[in-house]
């Protein structure tokens, strides 16, 4: 049988060939950030024995929690589907397993596609709907780092009025959603969509996203206690704010090096020599990964079992 012709196939071709050039380039990079790490470590100073198994149990719950916050963040600011709650956390949970074992950025781009095939949201409001929620991501992620910072001493003026702006801004970013997806409209000319009720879940959209990061920053807490060394509050928060640069200004697969790397860089910058600050990142970034792959396993699990996903 000849191979399918016409626009359709060639674009399914070029998107073929980006994906596989793109993964290359993100394995090569992880390969090659990995490999500079270990060779920073103190490798014979690690101690396997210091981990604690028992603690990734914390990790794994705060990480499902995670998940099911964002599945009330989502369905809070997405147009009405009449999925429930259930389909929406298990959108969240799909996506983040994705998003784990996709190149970076292959988890958002996939995102409009699963949510149509999950929860009825159509591919534009899905893509607007990732958007919106990464931008509120960025502000409540940057606030908290700018808090850690401040609580650890570092700049503590600055760093809270860092954190009081990413604060205003987490409140007030539907503001910027919405010129977004208007200039979207725009471009794509498509008709406006019905009036939304931005002011009553300003707030709420504003408190889901900062206790799903705080939810966060908790099984920072417990993956790090795993592998021997607890993090305090503030620490955590610099360590989720330096994990969510590192992963969004380089292209990885899994995190795999750039994680390692950005959690290796904070740790040295709270005070820890380099080649030990090394050693424990090769030890708890893995952990971490592991509890949120597990977290995601859990919501699939339990989605499969009572079918409130679809096939």
């Amino acid at each position: 049988m000849p191979p399918p012709s016409g626009p359709f196939a060639a674009r399914r071709r070029r998107t073929s060939a980006m994906i596989s050039r793109r993964s290359a380039l993100a394995l090569a990079v992880s390969a090659g950030l990995l490999a500079l790490v270990l060779w920073v470590a103190d490798v014979g100073a690690i101690d396997l024995s210091a981990i604690r198994p028992v603690l990734l149990l914390p990790a794994v719950a705060a990480y499902v929690a995670v998940l099911a916050l964002r599945g009330a963040q989502l369905r809070l600011l997405a147009p009405p589907t009449g999925a429930g709650h259930g389909r929406w956390v298990a959108l969240a949970g799909r996506h983040q397993l994705v998003f784990i074992l996709s190149p970076s950025g292959a988890g958002d781009l996939a995102f409009p596609l699963l949510a149509k095939r999950m929860v009825g949201l159509a591919t534009v409001p899905g893509a607007a709907l990732i958007a919106g929620a990464r931008l509120r991501d960025i502000c409540a992620v940057l606030g908290l780092g700018c808090a850690g910072l401040a609580g650890t001493g570092h700049v503590p003026l600055l760093a809270g009025a860092g954190a009081a702006v990413c604060c205003a801004a987490l409140y007030f970013s539907d503001v910027t959603v919405a010129l977004a997806g208007r200039l979207l409209r725009r471009l794509r000319k498509v008709p406006p969509p019905e009036p939304a009720q931005f002011a009553p879940t300003r707030l709420l959209a504003a408190l889901l996203t900062l206790l799903l990061w705080l939810t966060a920053s908790g099984g920072i807490m417990a993956g790090f206690a795993a592998a021997g060394y607890p993090l305090g509050p503030f620490e955590a928060w610099v360590m989720l704010a330096g994990l969510n640069v590192a992963g969004a200004l380089a292209l990885s697969l899994a995190g795999l090096g750039v994680a390692e790397a950005g959690a290796a860089g904070v740790l040295v910058f709270l005070g820890m020599p380099m080649a030990e600050a090394a050693a424990l990142a090769i030890v708890a970034r893995p952990l971490l990964l592991l509890s949120n792959a597990a977290a995601s396993g859990v919501i699939e699990a339990v989605t499969r079992l009572t079918g409130r996903a679809l096939a």
